[in-house]
């Protein structure tokens, strides 16, 4: 009774030291860690210098944090083809235990007579085979050849989803690459217009104003003077809306490039935009050709191929008969035996027998697998060859619309000049002043739209390739060494692109052809 009672109140100890109570994060806590992850969002490279498009994308690559996921991802898929190679690996496991006994364990035996044991004498005679106390030891080696198989074959599997994980890094480096390109350009149409927004907004207010005081003074017709207000505020409302959207624009470059957001920088071409229309000269059968062979969602459906044939063979393994081999060495302290150290050998073999009858269905589920995947990957071959004729033909349309943007910025530029003139001989109002000068800013926008759309049209046709603008090693190298690498293959596939051209005329592009939505670029 005492025993039990022990017993009783050593569970219920046991019970109440392993309750658990709610622990709350403390503010305290939290504010560390928010100090803490500003301080690491910061410690990126500094900004010494204004950065060009090749130094902004390979601050990107370098330093975004979707990229750095993926590569994480990636890790992590290396991580487990390792823990999968263990797997095949046999089982070694030793072990050791000790034993006690208040009393010996001793027993009696009886004669077995016509089915039944004799009663038991009145002065049985015990036996003792095991001492009270006793210690093991044993180490035993087993191998499942059925289980080795099969874990081959898992990682293998494996294997190929780690590379999947690669490509789709690159597809992520890819969509990098054409999102810094078109924020690039958008950020550098920004930091030059807001420079002309922000004069003609001061202009324009002061317009106002001076309306306002004429009117106070009845110095012109009333009704007159609210015209010219309405006109002056439409345009202050215009401007203020271009400039709510131009705001932004570096911003989401810098969220691009990995650095903290309110970091000052400067950007190459705000101050001497080249504006070079860039050439392409690849002919549209290469570009299919080179597609088919590189885009990172192509190359994935060809593993996803050797994982399903994998999958398979598998399958059809499992149905096979399992094969189990044993070996180990034993020790026992047992006073009472013979040999207290001894070794054993042995196979044993299982099978399912019924499994035989798993097996057609078991082939026509594969058959049915792998000819879904092969569809899959020619869907996928399919959308590929469309993306390549889009971005073909959407680089063609955006070259006809820079160029004809251009001629707009001429003529309005020209009138704005002319505008300028009448002005300082007063033939025409400080309204039309203003008004002109908000057209030309307006066109100033729409060309440097119009390039930052051909620079984004260009960049998707590589992406559309599948083109890598980075070196194997990027990832040891530091953002001005990536930068002059980036810059050196951007000339690189220009002129080879060039040189490379072939006797193929290039497929031209009507202007009433219409552009269907790239969902999947």
């Amino acid at each position: 009774m005492l025993k039990k009672s022990l017993l009783a109140l050593s569970v219920v100890a046991l019970a109440s030291g392993c309750s658990v109570t709610p622990n709350v994060i403390t503010p305290q806590s939290l504010e560390t860690t928010a100090l803490s992850d500003i301080e690491r969002l910061a410690q990126e490279q500094a900004v010494e210098a204004a950065i060009s498009l090749d130094e902004a994308i390979a601050r990107a690559v370098l330093n975004n944090r979707d990229k750095k996921l993926k590569s994480l991802e990636a890790a992590l898929a290396q991580g487990q083809i390792d823990l999968v190679r263990h797997e095949m690996l046999p089982e070694l496991t030793a072990s050791a235990g000790y034993s006690k006994r208040s009393e010996y364990a001793a027993s009696a035996s009886v004669n077995f007579t016509d089915g039944e044991p004799d009663a038991l004498g009145p002065n049985p005679a015990y036996s003792v085979s095991q001492g009270r106390e006793r210690d093991t030891q044993d180490v035993a080696f087993s191998w499942n050849v059925l289980d080795f198989g099969l874990s081959y074959v898992r990682a293998q599997q494996h294997a190929d989803r780690y590379l999947i994980t690669r490509e789709r890094e690159r597809k992520v480096v890819h969509n990098i690459t054409q999102d810094v390109r078109a924020a690039y350009w958008r950020a550098v149409s920004a930091e030059r217009l807001l420079s002309k927004i922000n004069p003609l907004i001061d202009q324009a207010s002061d317009a106002l104003a001076n309306s306002r005081q004429v009117e106070t003074q009845g110095l012109r017709s009333p009704l007159d003077a609210l015209y010219y207000q309405r006109e002056l505020l439409d345009i202050l409302r215009a401007l203020q809306a271009l400039r709510q959207d131009l705001m932004g624009a570096k911003t989401e470059l810098s969220a691009l490039m990995g650095l903290k957001p309110g970091t000052q920088f400067s950007l190459v071409d705000v101050s001497n935009p080249a504006f070079e229309v860039p050439e392409l000269s690849v002919g549209l059968a290469e570009m299919e050709e080179q597609a088919l062979q590189q885009r990172p969602e192509l190359v994935e459906t060809h593993y996803q191929k050797r994982i399903s044939a994998a999958e398979t063979k598998a399958a059809m393994l499992s149905l096979l008969p399992g094969i189990q081999l044993t070996a180990g060495s034993y020790q026992d302290s047992n006073e009472y035996l013979l040999n207290q150290d001894w070794t054993s050998v042995g196979a044993q073999i299982s099978w399912n027998m019924l499994d035989v009858f798993k097996i057609g269905a078991e082939r026509r589920m594969a058959e049915t697998r792998e000819a879904l995947t092969e569809e899959q990957r020619l869907a996928t071959s399919m959308a590929v060859l469309t993306q390549v004729h889009l971005s073909r033909i959407r680089y063609e349309q955006a070259r006809k619309s820079f160029d004809l943007a251009t001629q707009y910025l001429g003529v309005a530029e020209r009138i704005g000049e002319q505008t300028r003139n009448a002005a300082e001989h007063k033939r025409m109002s400080q309204l039309d002043l203003i008004r002109e000068s908000l057209n030309t800013v307006l066109a100033e926008l729409r060309r440097d739209v119009a390039y930052a759309d051909l620079q984004n049209s260009y960049g998707r046709v590589f992406v559309t390739i599948g083109m890598d603008l980075l070196p194997q090693d990027y990832q040891t190298l530091n953002v001005e060494a990536l930068g002059q690498e980036i810059g050196q293959r951007f000339d690189q596939w220009q002129h080879s692109a060039q040189s490379a051209q072939s006797a193929e005329a290039v497929v031209p592009v009507e202007s009433d052809q219409v552009v269907a939505s790239d969902k999947t670029s």
